[in-house]
């Protein structure tokens, strides 16, 4: 069976809400979910630009004096006075609204089919390799296939029916909205929302006649190609220009396009024979035992098809649900940036999917003078603060609880993503236009929030995400939520941020000789952050402060920041520091996780080289929140001890992006000053082999079996690094650019 094909034996089945176990296709404007089924098919579409439910809001009302009240508090040691949500409070009581929009639905395809018989030897799946979707079952000896992808090249989805035997199926469409009308022509329809929004376009072609039948197109033959184009707004444009072409004309020019973006980085973890297992299959298996070699090389390949479906170079960034959001209104569908984002661009750099950051830059560029008034209308400073949540309309102080309005490390954590796009592009046209504006304008917020206690800096109010101290916890000593006391002072996370945004902002003046006459003044700020501490557990301390107390009951991993995902401490550099962080992640609870937070932790056991401790959070990830479909959840909502025990398990898929930046961690990490290969290799993995995996300024391939490891780097740029191959170090690469060189090494 082809490694890039996943298969399940059964449609969707999750009562009332199939499209959790739906097949996702997607061109990163136009996404669709298949549920499979036989007689009464429903595939629904969304588009990428149909949201609805917001409010941008009127002009933020000054409340930096309740800021300021909010700091006399901390000051007297008051933090439950400074955390009753002073700004939320203010914000209101002075008039401000502002709401969030939600990824509103499209509508149905529906395809009805008189099936006459029980169906044998059901089969679908997606080819991710091709983005092509597959539904086939015997109904009395009469094999019928369906297949569908939605192109990249000319943002239709083409769908094709056939069978040995002439069959009938009646198609209409429905819109999420409610009502709409539809007029039919001899060989398809147009269907447009009452709202007089959405619209539809479908033609039906091929060896069949078509016919209409009350609110439906009825069609018979023994092959149907059925083109759909959406529009978010207006009219769908015409299917004129399709006329004539078949099925293959049209996946070969849309392959073209979505196949190199998924080839740009192989990874093989197992034999072929193990990819014919059905998804099914795998993840039973791993809730009797373990994730086998052929499901974590699954979950890396879906994770990365997942992505690509989602996000063009003229869409929106990734949101939580992608392009498949099944229902209206679910929780934290916007673009969450206290984790979700970040975590869904993780793997991307590395991955070769570069082409996807631009989209996520310009989002937040284009909303910079919403951040700047936050920033001086809120808190009083210069500069932009960007809260955790934004949607394509809406950039104001959405959610403005205590836990989100005063957490200031939104920009300075995108930044990272920003600055490494450059690393790895070298796009000197972006990082002087957008990249170094922008992190110039967060490190003027910072400039102005920071205050210098006895020459070291004091950040408060500060949170770390969305952690409260223990002792700060009142009744509830044991909980998951934190959000009772969030805004202390010097969270670990807000200075690493900051340490990281100012050394990238100090090293990208150097570059390009930009705002250098305040370089100075960067400088001196990143050098009065204080050291992190560690507690009497051995622990890094969440926050710098002796008198507030870890709470270890919390899905969070903020304070790991300096490890992963940035790289300021290492162990080379300093090993004691090292461990301590180390110690901070082994005294997590487990039953205070979340999906997400599986995958967060699997990929820093990678960078603390615990290749098996990796390898178990991706077990427990496929033991309680994978469903057959490969979508990822919040939580076990099965009461399993495993996760959060919440009554709700909300889709999201930065869990399954998560997991492709986990896998590529255990077998290749780039470093400053070294390339580590295979540096958290569990086990399991005996044998593999990973090809194209991106640093800056380069390639690398690598195969490798039980006694033995083949590296070889390709150089864009001229490269001087050292190689590191399971954690021993090999010396020094030197190459020219375009240079070439392969190390065979034992193992």
């Amino acid at each position: 069976m082809n490694r890039h094909i996943y298969t399940l034996k059964r449609p969707a089945s999750c009562f009332g809400e199939q499209w959790r176990e739906a097949m996702p296709l997607g061109n990163g404007l136009t996404g669709a979910l298949i549920p499979g089924a036989i007689a009464e098919e429903r595939i629904q579409f969304n588009r990428f630009d149909l949201w609805h439910h917001g409010d941008p809001g009127n002009a933020i009302p000054d409340v930096s004096d309740v800021f300021a009240e909010m700091r006399r508090s901390m000051d007297a040691g008051d933090y439950a006075a400074a955390n009753q949500d002073n700004l939320r409070t203010a914000l209101m009581e002075r008039g401000y609204h502002c709401g969030m929009e939600c990824p509103a639905p499209m509508g149905w395809l529906n395809i009805s089919f008189a099936p006459g018989s029980v169906f044998r030897r059901y089969r679908r799946g997606v080819n991710m390799r091709t983005a092509e979707a597959f539904v086939e079952f015997e109904l009395e000896g009469c094999l019928h296939r369906r297949q569908m992808f939605i192109s990249r090249a000319d943002d239709i989805a083409v769908l094709r029916l056939c069978a040995e035997r002439p069959f009938t199926v009646r198609y209409s469409f429905d819109f999420f909205a409610g009502a709409g009308q539809c007029s039919f022509e001899a060989d398809g329809f147009t269907a447009a929302a009452a709202d007089g929004g959405s619209a539809v376009n479908v033609r039906v072609s091929g060896d069949c006649t078509a016919e209409v039948k009350g609110d439906a197109l009825e069609v018979t033959g023994t092959e149907q190609l059925v083109l759909v184009r959406c529009a978010s707004h207006g009219s769908a444009l015409s299917l004129e220009e399709f006329a004539g072409q078949s099925y293959e004309m049209l996946l070969q020019r849309h392959t073209a396009l979505h196949t190199p973006l998924y080839d740009a980085v192989n990874i093989e973890l197992a034999p072929d024979v193990d990819h014919a297992r059905s998804n099914e299959s795998l993840l039973d298996e791993a809730y009797d035992g373990q994730a086998s070699p052929a499901l974590i090389e699954r979950l890396w390949r879906f994770g990365r098809y997942l992505f690509i479906s989602a996000a063009a170079e003229n869409g929106n960034p990734v949101p939580l649900y992608g392009l498949w959001h099944g229902e209206d209104d679910l929780p934290w569908c916007q673009f969450v940036a206290n984790e979700n984002v970040e975590m869904t661009y993780w793997h991307t750099l590395a991955g070769g999917l570069s082409y996807a950051m631009p989209a996520l830059l310009r989002h937040y560029m284009q909303k910079l003078p919403d951040f700047r008034e936050c920033a001086r209308k809120i808190f009083g400073m210069r500069g932009i603060w960007i809260s955790a949540y934004t949607t394509p309309n809406v950039g104001g102080a959405c959610i403005p609880v205590t836990v989100i309005v005063n957490w200031i490390s939104c920009a300075g954590w995108l930044s990272r993503h920003f600055w490494e796009y450059y690393l790895y592009t070298g796009d000197e046209q972006l990082l002087r236009q957008q990249i170094l504006p922008f992190m110039y304008e967060t490190a003027l917020f910072y400039q102005d929030y920071a205050v210098l206690k006895e020459g070291r800096v004091r950040l408060y109010p500060s949170v770390s995400p969305e952690n409260t101290p223990s002792n700060l916890m009142g009744a509830d000593t044991y909980s998951a939520s934190g959000h009772n006391c969030p805004a202390v002072e010097n969270a670990v996370m807000d200075l690493a941020v900051m340490k990281e945004l100012l050394t990238n902002l100090l090293e990208g003046i150097a570059r390009t000789g930009m705002y250098a006459d305040e370089a100075g003044d960067f400088r001196a700020l990143r050098d009065a952050i204080p050291a992190y501490t560690v507690n009497e557990d051995g622990a890094v301390k969440e926050w710098v402060h002796p008198q507030l107390k870890d709470n270890y009951h919390h899905r969070h991993l903020s304070h790991i920041y300096p490890v992963f995902p940035g790289c300021e401490v290492t162990a080379s550099r300093e090993p004691q520091l090292f461990e301590a962080f180390r110690r901070a992640v082994q005294l997590r609870v487990l039953g205070s996780q979340s999906g997400w937070s599986l995958t967060h932790m699997a990929n820093i056991y990678a960078r603390f080289g615990e290749a098996e401790k990796a390898a178990e959070c991706l077990d427990i990830m496929a033991k309680s929140v994978v469903h057959p479909s490969l979508l990822t959840v919040h939580n076990d909502w099965r009461h399993m001890g495993m996760t959060l025990d919440w009554k709700e398990a909300s889709v999201q898929l930065d869990a399954a992006f998560g997991a492709v930046s986990a896998v590529q961690e255990m077998l290749f990490r780039w470093q400053t000053d070294a390339l580590a290969v295979l540096p958290a290799l569990p086990a399991r993995l005996a044998a593999g082999c990973v090809q194209g995996i991106c640093f800056p300024g380069g390639t690398a391939d690598i195969r490798w079996q039980t006694d033995a490891v083949s590296v070889t780097v390709h150089a864009a740029r001229p490269l001087d690094t050292r190689l590191q191959v399971c954690g021993t170090d090999c010396g020094e690469v030197k190459l020219a650019a375009g240079e070439s060189r392969t190390w065979q090494l034992p193992r």
